[in-house]
């Protein structure tokens, strides 16, 4: 048995109440949030509302419309769309199908759709991981700083994935590590998806500046 000074087994103590509060607090947001849409999705069954909300879908052909119109969360519906409709798209073919893709999904998925370009559309592949020139990075980081645009949105409209976006700060010293980058807490929402998120549970560290260089470079 290992022995502790008294100390050291108060610190000890202390470090494991602390991951217990912090495990807590992270079932306790899980749980909120998953009762919340629960509730939502029984209201939808017990008045069998399934298919008058698909007849209003493909009528309006925009999930939040929808949602309104029936008073549900569209975040409550949309993972069931496929269910009562039996196949995606019934999603995929709505006018606001990536609002809440990302919503839900995030942008994780991008890493693979990055990787497929290089096979099917070499040319938008390379943009998107190249080294702008000089006058175009400075536009980039002048945009960056001024923190008026997330992360995805100023990676989006330079046309660079947000890998590489993460990359170029860190070369040119404007980050030490990804969590240092300017909105980052915003970016980190809109990378694991809003349902996924948990304020509890925000990793600092994605690899993503190691992603690049390991697969993009």
């Amino acid at each position: 048995m290992e022995f502790l000074e008294p100390n050291e087994q108060i610190k000890k103590l202390q470090d494991e109440l602390e991951l217990t509060k912090k495990q807590l607090q992270i079932q306790e947001e899980e749980y909120t949030k998953l009762k919340k849409i629960n509730k939502q999705y029984v209201n939808v069954i017990t008045k069998n509302l399934a298919v008058k909300i698909l007849e209003d879908l493909f009528d309006s052909g925009n999930l939040a419309i929808t949602a309104k119109k029936f008073g549900c969360d569209p975040i409550a519906l949309y993972p069931h769309i496929i269910d009562w409709d039996g196949c995606s798209d019934g999603l995929q073919n709505l006018e606001d199908y990536y609002d809440f893709y990302y919503k839900l999904e995030g942008r994780r998925s991008e890493i693979g759709e990055f990787s497929a370009l290089e096979c099917c559309d070499l040319e938008e592949y390379e943009k998107k991981r190249r080294t702008p020139g000089q006058e175009e990075l400075d536009a980039i980081f002048v945009e960056y700083q001024s923190g008026k645009m997330t992360l995805y949105e100023l990676a989006d409209k330079s046309n660079i994935m947000i890998f590489n976006l993460f990359r170029l700060l860190k070369e040119h010293k404007l980050i030490e590590k990804e969590s240092d980058a300017i909105g980052y807490d915003e970016f980190y929402i809109q990378y694991v998806g809003e349902y996924e998120y948990n304020k509890y549970e925000i990793k600092t560290d994605l690899g993503l500046i190691d992603i690049f260089y390991d697969n993009f470079k």
